[in-house]
């Protein structure tokens, strides 16, 4: 069996969980630094990312026409800083850069004087795109909608962690996933259990199939597989060390915290193809945190 019964003392199980949830924190937090100053702080708002090389227009910065009756320019990337200035309706913004849902644009009060403040990501993305080379003349395109800021307000990449119960185990773990469709993202997933009797890794990949991901509570089902590996713990466990490979249905909510960040609640079913007459069954339920980007 990939867990058994008691053999060791409570509070040391609770005591090793601790450190392995740490640990495996302590990796994602790891990577989402290395990943998210390139996402946050490294892109490029100029048309050279969607115009062939030469375009007279390459070096042109994205401008936005402010379509709302106003337009509140703090003077850094928070609600916490000050509005030193109300832009008004049809006057425009340039983009400069980026930090998280800010962002830094400069603008032409006049002839000689030109501001520099920050915009929060939803009033941007009520403006309109004001020198689109790529425009017609006779449509508007809503700034959220135009091809250089449309994986800002449409974020194709996700990575979390969640933490989990089966009957006789505690399991923390890791994921990561890739958005093809409003409603289909693959995903894959790393945990590690602690059982008072054995111990081991479980990973594997998953389709999500999510019907309504704009509702606040939005439900969601995944299948998949992967492979877990068990290790014994204990003089007196009869556990061998094993590794099977498993397949695994699921269901679960996603609740909307904000344009980013996710909780979810989660019910898995794994069925482990052991070499044995009969497979086992393991039914795990999970909490997770999430951020897209």
């Amino acid at each position: 069996m990939i867990f058994q019964a008691a053999r060791i003392s409570p509070v040391l199980a609770r005591t090793l969980l601790a450190e392995r949830v740490l640990d495996t924190l302590n990796r994602l937090l790891c990577v989402m630094v290395l990943l998210c100053p390139s996402y946050a702080y490294g892109q490029d708002f100029s048309f050279k990312n969607i115009l062939p090389f030469g375009n007279a227009k390459n070096t042109e910065k994205l401008q936005l026409s402010i379509a709302e009756a106003y337009l509140d320019i703090h003077t850094g990337p928070g609600k916490n800083y000050p509005i030193f200035y109300v832009a008004q309706r049809g006057e425009k913004i340039e983009i400069q850069k980026r930090r998280n849902d800010w962002f830094k644009v400069t603008l032409k009060v006049d002839s000689s004087r030109i501001k520099t403040g920050w915009v929060h990501r939803n009033a941007i993305g009520q403006t309109l795109v004001a020198n689109d080379p790529e425009s017609d003349g006779n449509s508007e395109t809503l700034a959220k909608d135009h091809r250089l800021l449309h994986d800002i307000y449409n974020p194709k990449h996700y990575m979390g962690f969640n933490y989990g119960r089966t009957s006789s185990a505690d399991l923390v773990g890791v994921y990561a996933g890739r958005v093809f469709t409003d409603s289909i993202s693959a995903e894959l997933q790393f945990s590690e259990f602690l059982g008072r009797n054995s111990q081991g890794i479980v990973y594997g990949g998953v389709m999500n199939f999510a019907p309504f991901t704009r509702w606040k509570l939005s439900p969601y089902a995944q299948l998949g597989g992967g492979r877990i590996e068990t290790e014994a713990r204990g003089t007196n466990s009869q556990q061998n060390d094993d590794s099977n490979q498993f397949l695994q249905s699921g269901l679960g909510f996603h609740l909307l915290m904000s344009e980013r960040y996710r909780l979810r609640f989660e019910y898995r079913h794994i069925n482990i193809l052991t070499s044995e007459d009969e497979n086992e069954e393991l039914e795990t339920w999970q909490i997770g945190f999430s951020a897209s980007f």
